[in-house]
């Protein structure tokens, strides 16, 4: 079913109006970023045996709840909005956490709140609001669920061999698997984003719980692959926004002919191309994750930050390391790790390409 752009959702201006505790929540995350996850850290937990930091991922629960953000509050959650986690997301992505705010906060947590009303599914939603446990969303990858047993693959799990539970979509609804019960295979992959791991996991019989059924199954992924979109889309512009601080820091220090570089024109031009694209990218971000929260099932401002979002980043890493020099081409600098996890988002989530060809579909081009 297409969707005119002459019926493009229509929503209140207020939905995109500036909140003031935004920017108060802004500053409690990157004071605790700031101070426990620099880029040292950061690289010290992407290597270590889970992949990202127990200490961290401890704290961004207890001190700030991200777990139970985007449960709502009939589900003992707080309640927040979409557009409240992107703050919090942008600022995961500024800091490349690796610990798992999207997968398992985002993803797992809205799934689980979508689900069916069980006792199980409430003891694990508030695990995972707790952080106690860990989840991920496989989206992609072929199961045959039968008699309460699957068959297949999940391909290309993020955080698939470190999460405690797998939620992925089949046929006939969405199931959740512990990746620790018999019949579960995770096999690791290499991947240029070490920040971001990914894992196959292989089914073989494995016992599985039905979350949710199939008359709502293909309603509730469409709302999780949406709101993943949005959210990857956030975490880009919080990547964007460091990576021109950080280059405008560069070239106000760095001297060429006795005068800081960034005072010649096409080293100003270049960082001005980057700001535009950082504007736009936030205000499609902010606009996608506010009418998200109005109506989660508008597909199509979704897209669209995410085809901006994804182009604008792809463009800002890049500049980022030509701009630092040859500083920036060394494996001491951070400035790669940020094209790794750029890179490495397209091929999980998609290309710019793809979601302006989903655009064309919603617009009935």
């Amino acid at each position: 079913m297409t969707q005119s752009l002459a019926v493009w959702p229509e929503a209140a201006p207020s939905i995109v109006a500036p909140i003031e505790e935004h920017e108060q929540l802004r500053d409690v995350v990157r004071h605790l970023l700031d101070r426990d996850a620099d880029h040292q850290a950061v690289r010290h937990a992407a290597d270590s045996a889970r992949g990202w930091s127990e200490d961290l991922w401890l704290r961004l629960n207890k001190e700030l709840d991200v777990g139970s953000m985007i449960v709502p509050e009939e589900r003992g959650g707080a309640g927040f909005g979409l557009r409240d986690l992107a703050v919090v997301l942008e600022e995961a992505g500024a800091a490349l956490l690796p610990e798992p705010v999207l997968e398992s906060s985002v993803l797992t947590a809205l799934t689980f709140s979508l689900a069916d009303d069980t006792e199980a599914v409430r003891e694990m939603l508030a695990a995972v609001a707790a952080g106690d446990l860990v989840g991920t969303v496989a989206l992609s990858g072929s199961v045959q669920v039968a008699d309460g047993r699957a068959t297949g693959t999940l391909a290309r799990v993020v955080a698939g061999a470190d999460s405690d539970l797998v939620v992925f979509g089949g046929e006939d609804g969405v199931f959740v698997v512990r990746r620790t019960d018999p019949g579960v295979e995770t096999r690791r992959l290499e991947v240029l984003d070490t920040t971001r791991r990914q894992a196959d996991v292989v089914l073989s019989g494995a016992e599985v719980l039905r979350v949710v059924g199939p008359e709502r199954a293909k309603q509730v992924l469409a709302r999780v692959r949406r709101a993943a979109t949005v959210a990857v889309a956030a975490e880009h512009v919080g990547i964007i926004r460091h990576q021109l601080d950080a280059v405008v820091e560069y070239v106000g220090q760095r001297e060429q002919f006795g005068r800081p570089i960034g005072s010649f024109q096409a080293i100003k031009h270049r960082l001005a191309d980057v700001l535009v694209d950082l504007q736009r990218a936030r205000s499609a971000v902010v606009y996608a994750a506010a009418l998200y929260d109005e109506d989660p099932d508008a597909a199509l401002a979704a897209e669209v930050a995410g085809a901006v979002a994804t182009d604008a980043v792809i463009r800002a890493v890049h500049e980022a390391v030509q701009l630092h020099g040859g500083i920036g081409f060394t494996w001491e600098h951070p400035a790669h790790f940020y094209v790794r996890r750029a890179l490495g988002d397209e091929g999980i989530f998609g290309s710019a390409r793809e979601h302006r060809t989903r655009i064309a579909d919603l617009a009935g081009i």
